[in-house]
């Protein structure tokens, strides 16, 4: 039986078929990455093996970061709840959760969701509580910028001491160290009215200050007159729309065509030739390999055909007589249904 690394692809591709007709895509790791990422797995495993899980979690999260793979994200989610890092595990499971959601994949969503519900109940909260706040302040944990929209929300933090710093242009900077307080316990660090700090005003103070608004833009050459670059130059873009167009429609037919095909040969594998989603036996890897070939190729299909779209949509608005430029208006978006999805465009000329 041979381990694959491959299933996250597929299911993305499923969800290509909504997500990427909008022109975004993820773009597939390189040859290199992937034989990196698979690497640093199998190291992963040896030191969970040898007892080294301290060393073993930080080689799953950066092998999930080259190849990003369900099997990996459950095996980082269970090295971190093995080491004590109970929120840090919580996020993985639902996120590996999510992966599974979003593979159609129940039986593996069921699993890490109540991996996930076991932690919650265990989980440590940290609330930072702001009562003033100056203005331009700047919230960190661990060094890393707190949210405005998350000040004084118990947040799930790992067991162990965490640093708060607060600083605000002109103000002294405020820092505390908490400390959680086990299980179930929520800690609070409440950052005070910031202080006045002498130093910083009197360096504004001293700045030398702008002498005044400076207009940026140059003087616009005059239009010929009708407006726009002629009706030869509207004509050719008017053409040109089209073309973008048809490139368009036949980038999201050929992305879905084979987005269908990897779907079918993945589902074939798993339910035919693969006895868990990473040992496969030979037939099982050659499907897997042929549905991310299939994959890939949807991925360029989508992202060609999105880029057609827009460019249609854009060279067909601006060969509008723009004597009047606000009467023309012109919006894409995502549009997305339980039967599939695309693009909307909206508008009025």
């Amino acid at each position: 039986m041979t381990r694959h690394r491959g299933n996250s692809r597929v299911a993305w591709c499923v969800a290509a078929l909504l997500s990427l007709s909008a022109g975004v895509a993820r773009a597939e790791p390189s040859a290199e990455q992937a034989a990196a990422a698979e690497a640093l797995f199998r190291e992963g495993r040896e030191l969970v093996a040898q007892g080294k899980l301290a060393e073993a979690c930080p080689k799953f999260a950066a092998s999930q970061r080259l190849d990003p793979g369900y099997g990996t994200q459950w095996n980082l989610a269970d090295c971190l709840e093995r080491v004590g890092r109970t929120a840090s595990a919580w996020a993985a499971f639902r996120e590996a959760a999510d992966m599974a959601s979003r593979a159609g994949q129940a039986e593996r969503e069921a699993k890490a969701t109540r991996r996930a519900a076991d932690l919650e109940k265990k989980l440590e909260r940290l609330t930072v509580a702001v009562r003033a706040p100056a203005d331009g302040l700047v919230v960190r944990r661990n060094g890393a910028v707190l949210d405005a929209g998350a000040w004084g929300a118990p947040l799930p933090v790992d067991p162990g001491k965490h640093r708060v710093e607060a600083t605000a242009p002109g103000k002294r900077p405020f820092s505390a160290e908490a400390q959680t307080a086990g299980p179930g316990n929520t800690v609070t660090v409440e950052i005070p009215p910031l202080e006045d700090d002498p130093a910083a005003a009197a360096a504004a103070a001293a700045a030398p200050q702008p002498a005044g608004p400076v207009d940026p833009r140059p003087d616009a050459p005059p239009r010929p007159a009708g407006g726009g670059d002629g009706d030869g130059g509207a004509s050719t873009r008017r053409a040109l729309s089209f073309v973008a167009g048809g490139v368009g429609v036949a980038g999201v037919v050929t992305g879905s065509i084979f987005g269908l095909i990897a779907s079918a040969r993945w589902n074939r594998a798993q339910d035919e030739h693969c006895r868990t989603e990473t040992l496969c036996d030979d037939k099982g890897v050659a499907l897997v390999d042929d549905a991310r070939s299939a994959a890939a190729l949807s991925n360029v299909g989508f992202v060609v055909g999105g880029i057609g779209l827009a460019a249609g949509v854009a060279l067909f608005v601006t060969s509008l007589d723009d004597a009047e430029p606000a009467a023309a208006r012109v919006v894409v978006m995502p549009a997305l249904g339980t039967t599939g999805g695309g693009l909307a465009i909206q508008g009025r000329f």
